[in-house]
């Protein structure tokens, strides 16, 4: 069954590529699309310890792991110009990224920092020229996320490895995609980086963040965009 999908998926790929007559070659002159996504992600957490942790005697390393997530949206694409095009999303991606606190002695203590994200990506999408039935593009802006799944409202202690970020946050992205025209549809895979902007991590006076200066999250996406 997976060697089948792998195959399906090969072909969706390659068929735009092989020469032959030009497919759908009034797409582009349609000024609004709209489709759906599907998302794989992997989410990462960059971080600064405090300044005074060299000095504590109780965590020895803190170290970040990473999983893979995944994720659904609609997209809306506008042409504002013949290479240019605005776009915009609705997105819930689901992210998950633990921080493993390492104690003098041995003891081993984990923070899950999971995220169930309903986000809006703003985005000028810059292309080539149509070659055949392919054409390269990039994308760069700003996302705002809203993590349903946050902790902080979470009650936390010593006890409890919890480390909360805000619900709220922004992020600046770029990227890259391939779109491939079909008959009725364009299909575009995408890669892109998303990194989050300012200090998003909740103080508080517990162990688990107040071993930390800052935080902020980051996402690894890949995108198949499928747009009518």
């Amino acid at each position: 069954m997976v060697a089948k999908w792998l195959m399906l998926g090969l072909l969706l790929v390659i068929s735009p590529l092989v020469k032959g007559q030009e497919i759908n070659p009034t797409y582009d002159l349609h000024r609004i699309h709209f489709g759906f996504s599907i998302i794989g992600n992997y989410g990462k957490l960059k971080y600064n310890t405090a300044s005074d942790f060299m000095d504590n005697d109780t965590i020895q390393t803190i170290n970040t792991n990473s999983f893979p997530g995944f994720g659904v949206g609609g997209i809306m694409n506008l042409k504002v110009a013949e290479y240019w095009d605005f776009r915009t999303m609705v997105n819930i991606q689901f992210v998950e990224r633990h921080l493993q606190y390492n104690f003098r002695g041995g003891d081993i203590q984990t923070a899950k920092v999971n995220s169930t994200y309903m986000e809006i990506p703003l985005q000028m999408k810059y292309k080539s020229k149509r070659n055949h039935n392919k054409r390269f593009y990039w994308v760069g802006g700003a996302t705002y996320r809203y993590d349903f799944a946050s902790d902080i409202d979470t009650e936390r202690s010593n006890t409890k490895p919890i480390v909360a970020l805000y619900p709220a946050t922004f992020s600046y992205d770029f990227g890259a995609g391939l779109d491939l025209y079909y008959e009725f549809f364009k299909f575009s895979p995408e890669i892109r980086i998303s990194n989050g902007i300012g200090n998003s991590m909740v103080p508080d006076s517990f162990i688990y963040s107040s071993s930390l200066s800052r935080m902020s999250p980051k996402l690894i996406q890949f995108f198949l965009h499928f747009e009518g």
